[in-house]
This record gives structure tokens, C-alpha cells and sequence, in this order.
């Protein structure tokens, strides 16, 4: 399986807009929009992709900032991420709390052994906080008819993995970002004609599971799988029809051309070889002799190989997938288990931390420059940020507006009247304001990594 991606700059208006060519070498079976898991995913990103550090130096150059204004501003980025950070340090512990005695690399001694019902409930506790942490660094989750749509369509294409869900106690699947790419492959059943199917590869793929008890009949463990432990994984770049290729339980099921690549030289041989053994064996069968004995040991002994050799094809054939399917999965896979905990946490910290330097800078420029006595509403800062970040990254970004106003307002550097136009404090008395809130901002709130 191929896969060709587009312009990932121009991604939505290809997708919408576009139609593909048609030509007798190329049939589309499948668009963008009639998928089920690209019609789930926000057509246009929310997550910024810049990192903060390049975000602000981009706001020092593009905003002309005099000498005396970029030490403020430094010292409000600074304040801001302390904050932050305090915020989702909180949050790790709260999380590392819950995951510890459910993560299969702790080697930590159980002093509390908890009960099934115990372990249970923590797990339910821990993937719904992480599930909030997720939500903060603006992933979505699949539902089940998303998973088992996107199965559906593999199969359609590869038809190599089977997958049980029964032996799941619980799964979830989480993913961010999409661009359109091109999979292309020939098959018998269209006279080997060039197929392509439009998908989104989903750019990040977080996943959570746990798996029921799989018992032998001495009452062993039949999977390398704890299923008193929950598994995290994160991974890159996974196109949708290759989806099914990161359940753990799947099993291999090798396509029908597979499967006549091994059998259709095997049985051929064999009856070039039976036609030829038979018409010798029935001279000598004619006659009991040792030879006759020896022709027929030959005629058994060859079928044998040929039988042989089949069984040796279909396993190396197996091992070849097997072989690929590690590699791939070498390359993509991120994280596992505790260390997803700590690149999500980064990851929603970095983006709570930009949404509010970019609402907040853009928004002291915009009165810096024009006044702003009667102030800005929602809607027209919203579009001033967006507007500034399609600028400087050529991505269509949907901002959260919303909840980049929240996070001011609560750290008391903006300020709303009620006809919900919004003006920001002086960027001089901003660090000083954040400092008299610390105090106030940590003994009012609860910590959470979602407000």
C-alpha cells in the first residue's frame, strides 16, 4: 500500500472544492467527504501548530515593540508560563497518582492492593481525567462507530487484519489533526486497474486501552498484555486504513492474491507431477515389485513436499507482513504508557500558554494603535487573531476565542463590560497584576488542566 500525500497548505479547499481525476488507469471509490472519521475532525485546525518560543519572538518583530515594551512583554510571557506550568504540574501529580499502580513499566512495590471493583473504578478515574487533558491539547475522540468504520474500510483495502473486540475491557482512541493523502493499490477483482481512495491521515493517534483476562487452560496468561494494567500509545502520520494495524489482538489475514501467489505455483507443480508419477506408476503397479513399492514411497513423498512447501510459503508470507507491520509501527510510534502523560501535558500547557499571549498582545496592539475606549468584542478579536496567525503560518486555524478570553479574565489582565467588549490592562501593569493574583488564582480555584 502506497500512500501519496497533497499540499497540506490547501488541504480543505482540495478536499471541498476539487474533484479528482477519472481516467481509465484511475477509479475513486472513496472521498473525503464521505468519510465518516474526516467528517468528525474540525476541517480547520485548532491546534496552533508553532512552537511558543518562535510565536513570541514573531510577536516582538511583527508588533514594534520599543525597547521598554519587549521587557514587559518578556516578563508577562514568563508569569504566564509560570502559571501554566504550575497549573498542569498539578495536574501530572493528580494523573501519575491514578496511573501508577495501572502502568505496565512501574516497578514499584504495591503496598494498598486494591480489588477488581477498586482497580475498576480507577481506571475509569484515570482515562476520564486523561480524556480532559486530551480535550485541553485539542484532540478528539473516536467513537466506536468511527473505529469499526475505519476497520471496515482497511478491510476493504487490505483485508489482512481480523480484530476482536471482546477482548477489550475498555478502549479509546483519541486523534488530532488531519491531511488528505492518495492510497493506491491494484487488485484482481478490477483486472489489476489502478484504484485510489481519498483519506485522511491522521496527523497524531493517541490511544488508551485495557484488556480482559486471556487464560489458558492451566489458567496462564495468553497475551504479553496485563489486563490489570492500561496501556497508553501515541503515534504519528497513521493513514486511516492502516488504523486496524495498531489494535493490539488483531490477527492476520492474508488477502486472496496472498493467498494465490502461494497455492496457484504449488498446485500447478503438483499436477505436472502427479500426471507424470501416475502414468509411470501404473506400469509398474501392473507388476508387485520393489520398484512399484519405491514409485508409489516417491509419488507419496512428493506430494508431501509440494504440501510442505505450501505450509513454509503461507508462514513466510505471514512473517514478510509481520516484518512491515513492526517497521512501520517502529517509525510512528511516539510514546508509550507514562511518557504520553508527559508529552500531552506539555502539549496543553504550550497551547493554554499561546492562545493567551496571542488574545492578549494582539488585543493591547489593537488599542494601543486604534483606542479602545468602547473596546473589541468576541467575535472581532477572534478574527484578528486568526487573521494574524494565517499570516505568519499560511494554516486556516480556528481559534478558541472563548476560552482564551476565560484564562484572561481569571488572571485579571482583561476586562469585560456588559455589552461583552473587551479591553486589556496596560501591558506595564500586566506582570504586577498576575503577581497580587497568584496568591488569589491558586487558593480560589482548583488546579485543572481543562479550564
Amino acid at each position: 500500500m502506497e500512500t501519496k500525500p497533497e499540499n497540506s497548505q490547501s488541504e480543505n479547499s482540495q478536499s471541498e472544492n476539487s474533484q479528482p481525476e477519472n481516467d481509465e488507469h484511475t477509479i475513486v471509490v472513496q472521498r473525503i467527504e464521505e468519510d465518516r472519521i474526516a467528517q468528525q475532525l474540525d476541517r480547520r485546525h485548532t491546534f496552533i501548530p508553532i512552537r511558543c518560543g518562535d510565536l513570541n519572538r514573531k510577536l516582538v518583530q511583527t508588533l514594534d515593540l520599543t525597547p521598554q515594551q519587549h521587557e514587559q512583554f518578556e516578563h508577562l510571557a514568563e508569569q504566564l508560563q509560570a502559571i501554566f506550568h504550575a497549573e498542569h504540574l498539578s495536574a501530572l501529580l493528580s494523573l501519575e497518582d491514578l496511573y501508577g499502580p495501572l502502568d505496565p513499566d512501574d516497578d514499584a512495590i504495591e503496598i494498598a492492593q486494591m480489588d477488581d471493583q477498586q482497580r475498576d473504578q480507577q481506571v475509569e478515574r484515570m482515562i476520564d481525567m486523561f480524556s480532559g487533558l486530551l480535550y485541553s491539547a485539542h484532540y478528539k475522540r473516536l467513537s466506536q462507530e468511527d473505529i469499526e468504520s475505519a476497520i471496515q474500510l482497511g478491510s476493504k483495502w487490505s483485508g489482512k487484519l481480523e480484530i476482536d473486540f471482546n477482548i477489550y475491557h475498555r478502549i479509546e482512541i483519541f486523534v488530532r489533526g488531519y491531511r488528505v493523502v492518495e492510497v493506491r493499490r491494484r487488485r484482481w477483482q478490477n483486472f489489476f486497474l489502478e484504484e485510489v481512495i481519498q483519506q485522511p491521515e491522521l496527523r497524531r493517534l493517541i490511544m488508551a486501552f485495557r484488556l480482559k483476562p486471556q487464560l489458558d487452560k492451566k489458567g496462564n496468561n495468553k497475551t504479553n498484555f496485563d489486563p490489570n494494567k492500561v496501556y497508553l500509545k501515541t503515534f504519528k502520520n497513521i493513514p486511516e486504513t492502516d488504523l486496524e494495524m495498531l489494535l493490539p489482538g488483531t490477527k492476520i489475514k492474508l488477502s486472496m492474491l496472498d493467498r494465490g501467489k502461494i497455492l496457484l505455483p504449488t498446485l500447478s507443480g503438483m499436477a505436472i507431477t502427479i500426471g507424470k508419477l501416475i502414468r509411470g506408476l501404473i506400469v509398474l503397479t501392473l507388476a508387485i515389485t520393489v520398484k512399484a513399492i519405491l514409485a508409489w514411497l516417491l509419488f507419496i513423498g512428493a506430494v508431501g513436499g509440494y504440501l510442505g512447501k505450501s505450509v513454509i510459503g503461507y508462514f513466510r508470507t505471514k512473517d514478510k507482513f509481520e516484518f512491515g507491520l513492526t517497521r512501520s509501527l517502529y517509525l510512528k510510534n511516539l510514546d508509550n504508557n507514562s511518557s504520553v502523560l508527559f508529552r500531552i501535558l506539555h502539549e496543553a500547557e504550550e497551547q493554554e500558554l499561546m492562545e493567551a499571549i496571542l488574545c492578549y498582545m494582539l488585543l493591547w496592539n489593537y488599542c494601543r494603535s486604534e483606542g479602545c475606549e468602547a473596546g473589541l468584542d468576541e467575535t472581532a478579536i477572534d478574527k484578528m487573531v486568526e487573521a494574524y496567525l494565517f499570516e505568519h503560518t499560511e494554516v486556516d486555524i480556528d481559534f478558541e476565542i472563548h476560552d482564551a478570553l476565560g484564562k484572561l479574565a481569571r488572571l485579571g489582565i482583561v476586562n469585560v463590560d456588559a455589552q461583552g467588549r473587551w479591553t486589556p490592562i496596560e501591558l506595564g501593569k500586566s506582570v504586577a497584576t498576575l503577581s497580587e493574583n497568584w496568591e488569589k488564582i491558586f487558593r480560589m480555584r482548583p488546579l485543572s488542566p481543562t479550564s
